[in-house]
Order: structure tokens, then sequence, then C-alpha cells
């Protein structure tokens, strides 16, 4: 069995913390806390950098512990929203579309899951490719004939300045380096290319009200971050951050009910065994705290 690691401040490299949350829940198994994406509960002591403000886990497993764990996820739950992803993700483009690349763009979406922003983007216009680590992901995508490299950015075969656009949504927060990630992002971008992240904002008002019960506080998450957090990092490794966009999605009522009783949050349990299946069909839009980041390669 692995062992966990002291870690230094994922964006400024500080190793002075002060503790933020403590876990409640003694829980050593990788492929439990990194085999899907939903993650667990109350598994991490969580720390805030004392220099920067950064929010992330420490100690924590090692990076390969870790990818071994996404590699053997297998996501037919968060998979079976994807029609309904499909429609955010193309949503949330039309929304940004002044901001973003022009329709005939090459763009790459790292951790595409399934492929669901990969198929909103082709829908765009866009000439999209992806990244996944998780295999069942992976064959899930391919089946839909779209264009996903099993792997993650570490160990990507991409040219050096092919795309227009790269895209993490949902990611950053999952990566054990966030920093040399966004670095190697740079170098495949083209000069003046778009970074899109869009992350778990742990600095909305809802995560202050929620505090140590914020859902996305999960074992998958190692690092939460907040738009000055993101700023920060940004620009320690060659971006320019030029427009924050809250993002709204619209999933399903009863996958979100079944995920709130996941994220224990009060009576939802309860409410779930009363909600009939035609009302469980019906789409809703919804602010979680999620942001969308546009960031742009320093000159």
């Amino acid at each position: 069995m692995a062992h966990k690691l002291d870690m230094k401040c994922p964006v400024c490299d500080s190793e002075h913390y002060e503790v933020f949350i403590e876990p409640w829940v003694n829980e050593l198994n990788p492929a439990k806390l990194y085999g899907a994406a939903s993650g667990m509960l109350g598994t991490q002591r969580l720390v805030t950098c004392v220099d920067c403000g950064m929010i992330f886990e420490s100690p924590r497993y090692d990076a390969a512990t870790i990818v071994k764990g996404y590699m053997s996820s297998k996501e037919g739950e968060h998979d079976s929203q994807y029609k309904m992803r499909v429609l955010s993700f193309y949503r949330s483009l039309k929304k940004n579309a002044n901001s973003l690349p022009d329709p005939g763009a090459k763009i790459l979406d790292i951790g595409t899951a399934g492929g669901a922003f990969l198929e909103a983007a082709m829908q765009y216009g866009y000439d999209a490719y992806g990244m996944e680590p998780s295999e069942d992901l992976v064959a899930r995508g391919k089946t839909r004939g779209l264009q996903i490299e099993q792997g993650a950015i570490e160990n990507h075969s991409f040219e050096q300045g092919k795309f227009d656009m790269v895209c993490l949504w949902d990611v950053i927060e999952h990566l054990p380096d966030p920093k040399t990630a966004l670095v190697e992002i740079r170098e495949l971008l083209k000069p003046n290319g778009i970074l899109l992240i869009n992350f778990p904002d742990i600095g909305t008002w809802q995560a202050k009200i929620a505090r140590k019960r914020f859902w996305w506080i999960l074992s998958v998450h190692l690092h939460h971050f907040t738009k000055k957090s993101i700023k920060d990092i940004c620009s320690r490794t060659g971006f320019d951050v030029f427009h924050y966009q809250r993002y709204w999605q619209t999933l399903e009522l009863g996958y979100l009910e079944r995920m709130a009783v996941h994220y224990r949050i009060p009576l939802t349990a309860f409410i779930t065994r009363f909600t009939p299946d035609f009302i469980q069909r019906i789409p809703i839009p919804y602010y979680a705290s999620q942001t969308t980041a546009l960031a742009r390669v320093q000159k």
C-alpha cells in the first residue's frame, strides 16, 4: 500500500500552511478514493497556503497512485447524462462565443470523460480532440466516433503549437501537478491560444456557507481553487486570465437527486424515494459554484 506524502502548495510551492479541514472518514484504499468521478466525502485533510491562500490536500498519495485510480474508473452513472452534458456544453460555447476561437479551430479537451464536450464542440464547428485516462470512458467515446486518446497530459502524443484552444472542464482540481500541466498545455497552444478552465469554485457564497460540507470537497479533488488562485496559477505558467463566467449546467432531476444523496445533502434520500420516474427525467438547469475561466497565452 502506498503512503501519503506531505505536499507543497501547488501554486507557489510554499511549505507553510494552516489546517482548513480535518478528515472525518478514515479511508486509505486508492481504488475507492480515486476510482469514481463522484469521489468520497470527508476523507481529506485540507490545508490553506499561508503565502498565497490556495487550498489543497496534504498529506496525499503520489501522482502515480492517483492516476492509476483514475484509469480504473468506470463511470456509467456519469455517462448516463451524456445528452444533457452535450446540451450544457453547447450552450456554454454559444454564451462565450465572443471570447472563443471561431468555428473551424482545432481544440483539445483534456479529461474529456465520455466525450460530451467533444460532441458539443463538433456541433459548434470545431475540429475537436480529447484525452481521458479512464479506459471505460475512452471506449464509450470511441463508439460515438470521437477522437479520444487514452492518457494524461504528461504522456500525450500531440505536436507543439497544434491547438487554438485547450479545455480543462472540471479537471484541474483532479491533476496531481496542475502547474506542470499548464506549462505543458501552453506548449500545445498556438500563439495567442485560449485556455478554458471550468472549476468548482471554493470562493463562492455557497462554499462559504457549506464550509466542510461543500459538495465539491471530494477525495478525487486534490486542489480547491478560487478565481484568485486560478488567476495566480495561470500567471505563473504563462497565461493571462481575461474572463470569468458562472457555469450553469442542465441535468435530469433524478441524477441530481442521486448525487445529492451521495453527497449527503439533508433530506434528499427521503425526497428521492417519492419522486416518480417521469419527474426524475425532467431537465433541471442549476448553478452549483462552478466557474469558467478563460485565459490567453502571454505575449
